[in-house]
């Protein structure tokens, strides 16, 4: 008796990448085969960008959101966005929205593959995707060290920018996920202790070894507190890559769930965080689209 063959689809490298997942999920479930042609076989490497603070309250959560939409801007349907924070995470609350599941529920997943990976992501009505962290701190405790380079991996080789919030410190699973980083992104405020902190920690990274480019936030970066910019380089040891300036805009947005860059796109946070953007992804400003993920 002969064995039916399963059907095979090939998808084409033409195809927009957040299309072709959606593709394969549909086909997987219908139990077709998928496999990519030419350049869509190669995993797309995307960039693994760790946004870390040492200490709470650095606007961390903030910056890792508009940075997602900015670069969702530029790459609709290309960017991913992972709450870390597994615990209290903000994420949702700061992109407005309420996620089915979980990375929590993911750990438990018998199988960490593209499509698994995929049934876990929010859309995001701003051009992007969000992996929460979990519902509550006691579902978190389901998360080891293993699950996040598996995870991170995934979505790397998926999606072209892979945006990391993460708990403040150096988090077990936030070192999990330095393994998997191609850029590395401190946010500081300006003072004293977020400064050495922020030190502390840059020498910690350095004795583990870890390799991934380096970018620096300075926020609140014009606080009359008697230090400069200039100062808080010095004692890192690093050029700011983007300095906010103190604002109403970025707790209102939050509060609101809308990100600075959408909802007050003019201001001077707004562009520091789109010439943040413009780091990792170099665009003519003309060029920058404003158009959501497509449902």
């Amino acid at each position: 008796m002969e064995t039916q063959q399963q059907p095979t689809v090939i998808i084409g490298s033409d195809m927009p990448p957040d299309l072709a997942m959606d593709v394969s999920l549909a086909l997987h479930a219908l139990g077709v085969a998928v496999r990519a042609d030419g350049a869509a076989a190669e995993a797309r490497h995307g960039r693994v960008i760790v946004v870390v603070s040492p200490k709470g309250g650095s606007g961390k959560t903030a910056v890792s959101s508009n940075l997602a939409v900015a670069l969702a801007q530029r790459h609709p349907g290309r960017v991913v966005a992972v709450d870390l924070d597994v615990q209290f995470g903000d994420l949702e609350t700061a992109l407005s929205l309420t996620a089915e599941r979980t990375l929590a529920q993911l750990s438990r997943a018998a199988n960490i593959d593209a499509t698994t990976v995929k049934l876990h992501l929010t859309p995001s009505q701003h051009g992007l995707f969000l992996l929460a962290g979990a519902h509550d701190p006691v579902d978190a405790e389901s998360i080891s060290q293993a699950h996040v380079p598996a995870v991170l991996s995934v979505l790397a080789d998926n999606f072209d920018y892979v945006i990391v919030d993460t708990a403040a410190g150096l988090a077990d699973l936030t070192l999990a996920a330095l393994e998997c980083a191609t850029d590395l992104l401190l946010v500081s405020s300006l003072d004293v202790t977020s400064i050495r902190s922020l030190r502390k920690a840059m020498n910690a990274l350095d004795h583990l070894g870890v390799k991934a480019e380096r970018g620096l936030v300075l926020n609140r970066a014009d606080s009359k507190v008697g230090l400069d910019p200039s100062d808080a380089e010095e004692a890192i040891g690093m050029t700011i890559s983007c300095a906010i300036p103190s604002s109403r805009e970025i707790p209102l947005s939050l509060n609101l769930g809308t990100p600075v860059v959408i909802a007050e796109p003019r201001s001077a946070v707004a562009r520091q965080l789109q010439q943040l953007a413009q780091i990792y992804s170099p665009v003519d400003a003309e060029k920058t689209t404003r158009k959501g993920w497509r449902r």
